[in-house]
């Protein structure tokens, strides 16, 4: 877990220093025998218009030999679970991302904003939403999932919020969490075991801006978005290690809707193919010594 005083410190490490955070993966690659890049996508479905673009995306990635995975609220993945069924057949994988809506979009901008957030709940009230995801992912694909994304992630990583949400998962039998920040990934690896039997792996930030997650969020859809060109920039730095065998774990993610149009970004996912991961347990056991830095508890 990391305080508030050291997620100051880390914060403050990588805007003076940004190669730090690129070689503190490469530390953990190297601790961990990962012997190749490994790359894991995943799509955030937090709106409506994530379901006609995910399935899109995903019949390119099938093409491609790319797997990935799905975070669907459950609502959202029941009320379009015509077109979020075929996923499977394509290489697609669900993840448990709560089961209400928590996002929507602004019909007079056409941009998203946030309707629901852990943060804002009681403790009772998230614990029931990951329940109900479960259950709705078993339901209706005959499936319990073993991993987990909590919503609106970033506004939910202080300590005590972890820790009970690892001890609720880990009762809830999930095995993977794919629920923080990059600067987690410099304290503590790319992939790392904050409670017995439950493995973390932080989402990617930048090479050149660590604290930056590469996602579309902060490049194509937010109102202050860095821009397309940028994204590409980011990714493209990652596919030149990718292609000198660098040893990294790289786990991005994006919400669907926000490339589907982007020509430029999906050409680049797809240049990934060789190192493309189908989830968490796979770059896991992949590893030749698993024993994953063990993080003490609170």
């Amino acid at each position: 877990m990391i305080d508030k005083l050291t997620g100051l410190i880390l914060r403050s490490a990588l805007r003076i220093n940004p190669p730090l955070y690129k070689s503190r993966l490469a530390r953990w690659a190297q601790e961990n025998d990962l012997q190749r890049p490994a790359v894991v996508l995943s799509f955030d479905c937090d709106t409506d218009r994530d379901a006609k673009a995910a399935l899109s995306l995903q019949t390119v990635f099938f093409k491609a030999g790319i797997p990935a995975l799905y975070a669907v609220p459950g609502e959202l993945l029941r009320d379009h679970w015509s077109i979020y069924q075929q996923l499977p057949r394509l290489g697609g994988k669900f993840i448990n991302h709560g089961f209400r809506r928590h996002a929507a979009v602004d019909p007079d901008t056409g941009r998203v904003y946030s309707t629901l957030s852990y943060k804002g709940l009681s403790e009772n009230a998230w614990r029931e939403d990951i329940r109900k995801g479960h259950e709705n992912i078993t339901e209706l694909t005959g499936e319990a999932p073993t991993i987990f994304r909590t919503p609106h992630f970033g506004e939910f990583c202080q300590p005590k919020q972890l820790k009970l949400l690892y001890d609720w998962l880990s009762k809830l039998g999930y095995t993977y969490s794919s629920s923080v920040t990059p600067r987690f990934a410099v304290h503590h690896g790319s992939q790392y075991e904050p409670t017995n039997g439950l493995v973390e792996t932080p989402l990617s930030g930048c090479l050149a801006k660590p604290a930056q997650l590469i996602d579309s969020w902060g490049f194509v859809s937010a109102p202050d978005a860095l821009g397309v060109e940028q994204l590409v920039q980011a990714l493209q730095q990652y596919l030149d290690l990718f292609e000198c065998e660098t040893p990294l774990l790289l786990n991005i993610y994006f919400d669907p809707a926000d490339i589907v149009g982007e020509t430029q970004v999906i050409d680049l996912l797809v240049s990934f193919a060789s190192w493309a991961q189908p989830d968490y347990q796979a770059v896991t056991v992949g590893l030749k010594e698993r024993s994953l830095v063990e993080v003490k508890r609170g």
